[in-house]
This record gives C-alpha cells, sequence and structure tokens, in this order.
C-alpha cells in the first residue's frame, strides 16, 4: 500500500478489520530506526479503523493488528498528481505515470530523490569527524557503543552536543570555540613510562574501533526543479507511448537480414535522452564505500 506524501500531508491509513465497532490493538514498527510504537483504535460501522503515521520522511511503516500484518510505504511523489488534473479519473492516470515514471529515474539513480531517516552503523576511527557515508542532514541520535550519547530532541540532557559537519562530511562535537581539526587520526607510538611527564595523548573526538550507530536526516528536503521536469518528461512520455526502447537506442541496421545492433544505453537509461542528461549530474562514481 502506498500513500503519497503531499500538501496538506494526510498519512492517514485505513484498514478493514474483522468486526465493526470494535476497539483494536495496533502497533507500528518504523523500519528507518526499527522504532515501534503502539495504540488503540476504534473500527466503524464498516469495519474499518483508521490510523495516522508519520508525514515527515518518506518512509516503510509495519502495522501490526492481531495477527495480521500490513505494510505501508508513506512517499513524496516528484511531481504532486493533484496539481495535473481537474478531475479525479486525470489526478489518477497521472498518479499511476508518474509513480512508473519515478520507478524508472530511481533505476538510474540508486537512492532516488526522498527525504528519509536512517540509521548507519560506523566504527570510530580515532579522528575529531565520524565520516557518514550519505547525505546527511540533520543527526538525530548518535549512539556508542549502545549507549545513547546524544538525542536532538532532549540536547539539555547531554554535556556533549554533537551535529553534522560543514557539507555533510560526517559527524563532530559542537562548540562555539575556533578548533584546528584533525585531517585524519593521530598516530599514536608506543613508549616506555616516564616520570616526568604523561606520555598519553588524549584527543578530542570518536575513538579507534569504537562501535557508533547515527540516526539522521537524509537526501533531499525538496525535489530540484530539474527532477520536477525530468519526471514531467517522462510522464508525457509514457501517456503518448513514446517510450519505444529500441527505437531510441540503435546504433546499426542492416536491411537485408534485419540485423539491429544496440547501444549499450538500452540498459542503462531511461528511453529519454534529455531525462538522461539531467539525471547524469547526479549519478554517484562510487556505490559503497569500500577498501579494494
Amino acid at each position: 500500500m502506498e500513500i503519497l506524501r503531499v500538501p496538506p500531508y494526510n498519512t492517514d491509513v485505513t484498514i478493514t478489520v474483522a468486526l465493526p465497532s470494535t476497539e483494536y490493538e495496533y502497533t507500528v514498527l518504523d523500519m528507518a530506526d526499527s522504532s515501534i510504537t503502539s495504540g488503540e483504535a476504534t473500527s466503524n460501522l464498516s469495519s474499518k479503523i483508521t490510523i495516522s503515521l508519520p508525514a515527515f520522511y518518506d518512509n516503510t511503516y509495519v502495522i501490526s493488528i492481531n495477527d495480521d500484518e500490513y505494510i505501508v510505504d508513506v512517499v513524496r511523489p516528484y511531481v504532486d498528481p493533484n496539481t495535473k488534473g481537474e478531475t479525479a479519473t486525470d489526478v489518477e492516470e497521472y498518479r499511476k505515470n508518474e509513480e512508473l515514471a519515478r520507478a524508472i529515474i530511481d533505476s538510474v539513480i540508486e537512492d532516488g530523490f526522498y527525504y528519509k531517516k536512517k540509521a548507519y552503523s560506523i566504527t570510530g576511527l580515532g579522528a575529531d569527524i565520524l565520516p557518514v557515508w550519505g547525505d546527511i542532514k540533520k543527526l538525530l541520535k548518535l549512539y556508542e557503543n549502545n549507549v545513547l550519547i546524544f538525542d536532538a530532541d532532549n540536547p539539555d540532557d547531554y554535556l556533549i552536543h554533537y551535529e553534522v559537519a560543514n557539507g555533510g562530511l560526517g559527524i563532530q562535537e559542537k562548540t562555539t570555540e575556533v578548533i584546528n581539526r584533525n585531517e585524519s587520526a593521530p598516530t599514536l607510538l608506543p613508549a616506555a613510562g616516564s616520570d616526568m611527564l604523561d606520555l598519553n595523548f588524549v584527543y578530542r573526538g570518536f575513538p579507534r574501533s569504537f562501535d557508533y550507530l547515527v540516526v539522521g536526516e537524509f537526501g533531499y528536503k525538496k525535489i530540484p526543479s530539474d527532477i520536477v521536469r525530468a519526471t514531467e518528461l517522462l510522464v508525457e512520455d509514457i501517456a503518448c507511448g513514446r517510450l519505444d526502447y529500441y527505437k531510441r537506442y540503435i546504433s546499426d541496421y542492416n536491411t537485408d537480414q534485419f540485423k539491429i545492433k544496440f547501444d549499450a544505453g538500452v540498459f542503462d537509461g531511461t528511453g529519454n535522452i534529455l531525462v538522461d542528461k539531467i539525471l547524469s549530474k547526479y549519478r554517484r562514481p562510487i556505490k559503497t564505500l569500500g577498501v579494494l
């Protein structure tokens, strides 16, 4: 089940249950951070209950009622169908075509253009910045070795505050002072004990080999204008039946035996060369950070 996250941001989901006028207990599993909330709802005379889901993020929720589970996707479309039709039929047709166009774009840009809450497990490197793989916009919670050390909803409960580093490179301690941050973790050489000075080096940041869990907001708060236009172009192609891949990527054609050679782009693009050009600047050369 998919609910579009569009103004006025009504993300209520209606579920049919067994009995009318009956109180039901339910739980909602947030697939982003595995948090669980519970509540109660009373079914109406048509044996339906309504559950409100958060509308701030694009996310997947699993609703459990008795022994039944319902998977609900709350998604912000790249183009609001309500702005593209005068009748309910027009809006519904555009919604279906937009969903297909969005799926085509997401097949090229893996992470899409959503705004999500995500949780990343990261190992400390001994530096004063904890690198985060992803386009992080805001830090919500930070765990160190399974202990919550910062919660953005209750910052006054913590002596040390954390924030997103400049440019979204990672997480750093928040300070009002001028700091010359380390480019990398300091090199610690073994040394014999001394009665003249303390040779232990104390650094500010995230100790090497410590385990961290970063819960934050990632992605695009607003759909880029060129992506909106690209989606509109694809919707037009779908509605008019112009997405003929075999006509757009032929690089060689022989009329004798009908020998046709397709360009490699037939398996890599959207079917619209203008849309492919728009999406090219959003492609990441490296999809997963690692060491060869």
